[in-house]
């Protein structure tokens, strides 16, 4: 929008003269006015998650006047709606009127990460970088690049850079010692795990994390009822950990989480002291998933930490690190760093809570290893692979805000789901415990395609 506005006080136009369309937007009589208020209202338009008709205004806004603000806005709308491939060509037009344009640069990478082009990517994040050194979403995305290259340990360090150098900014005074001895890189090894109570079994907790609107209280209501259900469970206390604790069934043991934890973040705090949960075994447990099986092989864990890795995952961009939707570790202090070095800088700059234990964690086992066969996710075995795209979660995080994915859009997805899956019905393969659903779908968006989906995450029939 910067071209607009300067085009227009170099054509001296002076006050708008404001007139309405039949729509009741407000327009003016000089063209180039004309331009900018399209550009305006295509901005409050995606805002409010109606990218199509942004794209409308962004495209009125082109025929009067080209500008690269148009172009990106026409871009990362046309990225939420899942039109790649339209969405690079109206980014690189964008910097080809403005080659200088940081939030174009990196937005491209973005979908270019999407569609395997790394090299490129890394390319326009590097170039980024150069223009705005603090660039957090150039970090995240060239991050992610990295990773999909195999460099996982180029990744890490290039967050830990941008993290170290943030906090040295926030602390002159001290900045000779950090830089010998930073308090923000520490490592965890497993190997170096000594339990606390040697071969004393500890007592189990089954732990989850609820924020902000994404999962309602129903996710968490049944998979309370689904460990309810399993006779070894039965007696277990089951902790949510939540900002909102309405709607909760009796038998949840609420526990509040702390401000400033969005998202999955809130995952780090079940490390901290305050949490309560020292002296147990903890199993946690995202809400986006179905039990189908037995947890006994997974609540039976009595190693220092085991997560998921990314391999096998379809909607994983790359194998090699974690992933944590299913987490089992002794609570103590060996592993309270988690918590206590989530500083303002790791928050802006590591993209995702998974990547935050790839950088923290060492030598963590893993649910294939230990477990094999037990976790599968739904994508891989009910889509063939084909992964419908970033969830509202991840698009908060993505390389811009305007790659937002609305509530509204979530619907969206749901009746494209209801649409498209002709099938017969599928079982889960054979000694899975736990069907996973990151990304999209969700199992309220499938459930009338899966006889087991009702079976065994409403209790229908049990």
């Amino acid at each position: 929008m910067e071209e607009l506005e300067h085009s227009q006080s170099s054509a001296g136009t002076g006050e708008l003269v404001e007139s309405k369309e039949d729509n009741g937007w407000p327009t003016s009589k000089h063209p180039l006015a004309r331009a900018m208020l399209h550009v305006k209202w295509a901005s409050f338009l995606q805002r409010a998650g109606q990218h199509a008709r942004a794209i409308e205004h962004f495209d009125s806004s082109l025929a009067i006047c080209p500008s690269a603000r148009a172009h990106f806005g026409r871009g990362t709308c046309l990225a939420t709606l899942r039109k790649p491939q339209e969405a690079v060509d109206a980014l690189r037009e964008a910097l080809r009127l403005r080659p200088s344009m940081v939030s174009a640069l990196v937005n491209l990478a973005g979908v270019l990460l999407g569609l395997r082009q790394f090299e490129e990517s890394e390319q326009l994040c590097r170039q980024a970088l150069i223009l705005d050194p603090a660039s957090r979403e150039a970090v995240m995305n060239l991050a992610n690049v990295l990773r999909c290259l195999g460099r996982r340990s180029d990744a890490v360090s290039l967050v830990w850079e941008h993290i170290l150098a943030e906090s040295l900014s926030d602390r002159e005074a001290e900045a000779s010692s950090i830089l010998n001895e930073p308090t923000s890189k520490v490592r965890l090894s497993c190997r170096n795990w000594c339990p606390i109570c040697g071969e004393h079994a500890l007592p189990l907790l089954v732990v989850c994390v609820k924020w902000g609107k994404r999962y309602s209280a129903v996710y968490v209501n049944r998979l309370h009822s689904a460990l309810r259900r399993q006779a070894l469970l039965r007696n277990v206390p089951f902790l949510c950990f939540t900002d909102d604790q309405t709607g909760l069934d009796e038998g949840i043991d609420i526990r509040q989480l702390p401000c400033g934890l969005p998202l999955w973040w809130g995952k780090a705090f079940l490390f901290s002291q305050q949490a309560g949960l020292d002296g147990h075994r903890v199993l946690y447990l995202d809400l986006d998933q179905v039990i189908v099986g037995n947890l006994q092989n997974l609540a039976a864990y009595s190693g220092p930490f085991a997560v998921l890795a990314t391999d096998g995952i379809a909607c994983e961009l790359a194998d090699g690190g974690y992933n944590s939707s299913v987490m089992a570790w002794e609570a103590s202090p060996h592993f309270r760093p988690v918590y206590e070095q989530l500083t303002k800088a790791a928050l802006k700059y590591v993209h995702r809570f998974d990547h935050w234990l790839e950088m923290m964690i060492d030598d963590a086992d893993t649910w294939q290893t230990v477990a094999p066969g037990c976790i599968v996710d739904f994508t891989t075995c009910f889509r063939g692979g084909n992964c419908l795209g970033f969830n509202e979660e991840d698009a908060l995080t993505s390389c811009s805000s305007s790659f937002v994915a609305p509530l509204g859009e979530l619907v969206e997805v749901g009746q494209h789901i209801e649409r498209s899956i002709q099938q017969r019905e599928q079982l889960p393969p054979s000694g899975s415990i736990i069907v996973t659903f990151p990304r999209s779908p969700k199992p309220h968006e499938v459930i009338n395609h899966h006889a087991w989906i009702k079976r065994h995450w409403l209790g229908e029939g049990a």
